[in-house]
């Protein structure tokens, strides 16, 4: 019985040259062996869940007395690459009267019984074999009475549906499994609001537990991913619908209507705008940024350190999320010096530390504010009137505003105090208003986060207001550039020029091979969220960094090149180097009846997902970046590997569903499509017609054959 799974490998590597280059570097070797063993687990996993699918048929056809002439992992097919020919199995062996084996097409696998064969040009030859003569010569040829043809109707529906049912039932034992060990997630908690998002703009503080969202209900201990994973389909599905979202404070629950809004760099995905938390403990590995104020006073003996206090306000280290005390008072107090009371590993003698303001770096130039495109709830913003879409012209009577400048001065302590006066243009049709608020910043909303590289929008919690920054100049001082630019000017894009021509270790540390390339090859302004991404980047850059940067005037519309240097502001940057473990906790079951409940209810999400997905996809609401094929599910495989046997048990709960449901699919030459047959003879009380049969399954051959490419296809462009 043939079953598709889109599965296969995606390198291979000559093992024995690599040892060879290794030398005797015990490292390398040890890595080899590691990553070895790793595509083992993967290469185990997936066959496991192929191999447990045919064993459903195989023997489902053995207890109705079918002959079963082949079992095999994987297609035996003939493949020639030029002169060179590889072998159809990577092993087999007989046992009685059937052939197990691997095939070297490891695409699925199949159960050959005999009088069955999906191959349209061996069917009719099939059906020949299996005829046996009847009593006289009046008598119909008869079926071999072992034949898979030969048996009634129901016994076959059988058959063909056991694949699928061990596949669901495998799969619940699988995810069983897997929480009777403990399922490592990331909590469902608010560590922090998108500037401009959803949850900014509906009032959502950090700290609160998300206990609720669309259809997932009243869960203790909600996955983030899973929460992430319900709205992405629901906003597939109606991206203008809003999102109920529940968030527990305490003994209060809070109920939200939320929009999910695009995600600024892809707007195909949607974001209601909440972060997760993270912990009071200082990452062991890296506990803080190269470069920062942090690095100058942590040292190697507070690697991993918990903050227990700061500025003798205690952190309690059994909170959801511990760190968004630190990070609101860091950004509220980010002009002055901070102490940190750290309590090492291993060490009951507590530390303190002071950190000194974090510098904003910039490179000679200030940014205007676009529109406001969002007003928090019950802001003083809010209630003084302002609305989105007003302009902002003027700060304190200033006229030269700067975006970040804004942000980040509001936030303050040593300001908050001090109403803030706010110049806004509002244009309603052909009119156009000038007006001005006077705002009285709240201070319990002045911690919330004011940057972000991955949105689009910055925000001042105190006041109530988001906008987008613009790359258009405020203000510049170059002082050594032979083009100068000037208020209005456009910045289009900007390139680094390394000293030396290398890259600076610590800021190969700190940036991705991606932002890398770009700051290389050139880094364009036109995607919504690149001036946020480029401004947070440069706090990481060795100050007199030099970038050639190609601006469009404002006077007469030419494209100029100049040069900017970074180089230290009158600001202070909301963050100072410190790097905390993510927020992390384990869902283990108490007891096989949990376990088994956990698992059912697994599999009835992973169910759920691959049908809610297939609609989406019928519909036309989900885009072919987003499907995944071999390639794909092969990384997927080994990444969820590397976290662990837990994940990798989820992750063949996921890989079950999909195989089970995919494979019931009514195309031809699929269980879906035997069933569809089998269907439509229950009814008819006769067989469907050997041609039209035939013809149906050679056409769903060929669907699943350029399906294949496709998927293929799509898995390489996407990964390029």
């Amino acid at each position: 019985m043939f079953s598709f799974t889109g599965i296969s490998v995606t390198e291979l590597c000559d093992a024995w040259s690599l040892m060879l280059a290794a030398g005797e570097d015990p490292g390398f070797v040890a890595g080899l062996l590691a990553q070895v063993w790793l595509w083992v687990k993967v290469a185990i996993g997936i066959g496991l869940v192929i191999f447990v699918h045919e064993l459903g048929h195989f023997l489902a056809a053995k207890f109705f007395g079918v002959k079963c002439e082949k079992f095999y992992v994987g297609f035996d097919v003939p493949i020639q690459l030029g002169p060179i020919k590889l072998p159809r199995t990577l092993g087999k062996f007989q046992y009685g009267e059937t052939e197990y084996g691997i095939g070297i097409l490891p695409l699925g696998g199949y159960v050959k019984m005999l009088g069955q064969d999906d191959d349209p040009r061996n069917a009719e030859k099939e059906a020949e074999r299996i005829k046996v003569d009847g009593d006289d010569e009046a008598t119909e040829p008869q079926f071999d009475p072992r034949s898979y043809p030969a048996k009634p109707v129901w016994q076959r529906m059988i058959i063909i549906s056991a694949g699928v049912i061990v596949n669901v039932i495998t799969g619940i034992l699988f995810a069983a499994m897997a929480y009777g060990f403990g399922v490592p997630y990331t909590p469902a908690v608010v560590g922090g609001v998108t500037p401009g998002g959803a949850a900014w703009t509906a009032g959502v503080r950090p700290g609160g537990e998300v206990v609720a969202v669309a259809d997932l209900r009243s869960e203790d201990q909600l996955h983030f991913n899973e929460m992430k994973l319900e709205i992405m389909e629901q906003s597939f599905d109606d991206p203008d619908q809003a999102v109920g979202v529940q968030i527990r404070y305490g003994d209060d629950v809070n109920e939200y209507k939320l929009v999910p809004q695009p995600y600024p760099d892809d707007p195909d995905m949607r974001m209601i705008g909440i972060s997760n938390a993270s912990s009071a403990q200082l990452m062991p590995g890296q506990s803080v940024y190269p470069g920062s104020v942090a690095a100058d006073v942590i040292d190697d003996d507070l690697a991993g350190a918990t903050v227990v206090a700061i500025d003798g306000q205690a952190v309690d280290s059994e909170s959801i999320a511990p760190a968004t005390l630190i990070d609101q008072l860091l950004l509220r107090r980010a002009d002055q010096d901070v102490k940190l009371t750290l309590q090492p590993v291993g060490d009951d003698s507590p530390r303190d530390v002071v950190l000194a303001p974090q510098p904003m770096r910039g490179v000679g130039v200030s940014f205007r504010p676009g529109p406001i495109t969002a007003v928090r709830k019950d802001s003083p913003a809010e209630k003084a009137g302002v609305k989105v879409g007003d302009v902002i012209t003027a700060v304190d009577g200033n006229e030269n505003v700067d975006a970040y400048d804004l942000v980040l001065r509001s936030s303050l302590d040593s300001v908050i105090e001090t109403p803030i006066s706010l110049t806004v243009v509002r244009v309603q049709g052909a009119a156009e208003e000038t007006l001005e608020f006077e705002l009285q910043a709240d201070a319990d909303a002045a911690g919330l986060s004011p940057i972000s590289p991955a949105a689009s929008d910055i925000a001042s919690g105190s006041l109530g207001i988001a906008f987008r920054p613009r790359p258009f100049v405020a203000s510049a001082d170059q002082t050594d550039a032979d083009e100068q630019l000037k208020p209005g000017d456009e910045l289009k894009e900007v390139r680094v020029q390394w000293a030396d021509g290398k890259v600076p270790e610590s800021v190969q540390q700190q940036l991705s091979d991606e932002a890398l390339l770009r700051l290389t090859e050139g880094w364009e302004f036109g995607s919504p969220s690149s001036l946020n991404s480029f401004v947070t980047l440069v706090q990481w850059l060795p100050e007199g960094t030099r970038f050639q940067a190609f601006a469009k005037t404002a006077q007469d519309s030419r494209v100029i090149e100049t040069e900017l240097v970074v180089g230290p502001t009158d600001l202070f940057w909301h963050e100072r180097g410190l790097v905390f473990q993510p927020t992390a906790g384990v869902q283990r079951a108490h007891g096989i009846a949990s376990a088994f409940q956990l698992g059912l209810r697994e599999g009835g999400r992973r169910l759920k997902d691959v049908f809610g997905f297939l609609g989406l996809l019928v519909q036309g609401k989900v885009k072919a970046k987003y499907v995944g094929g071999p390639i794909r599910i092969v990384q997927m495989a080994g990444a969820q590997a590397e976290q662990g046997i837990s994940k990798q048990l989820l992750f063949l709960t996921m890989l079950s569903m999909n195989l089970a449901i995919l494979n019931f699919l009514p195309i031809p030459a699929l269980d879906g499509g035997h069933m569809m047959f089998l269907t439509a003879e229950l009814i008819r009380g006769k067989r469907v017609d050997e041609q039209l049969e035939m013809k149906l399954t050679l056409a769903g051959v060929l669907a699943i054959l350029a399906l294949m490419i496709f998927v293929f296809a799509n898995d390489i462009i996407q990964s390029s």
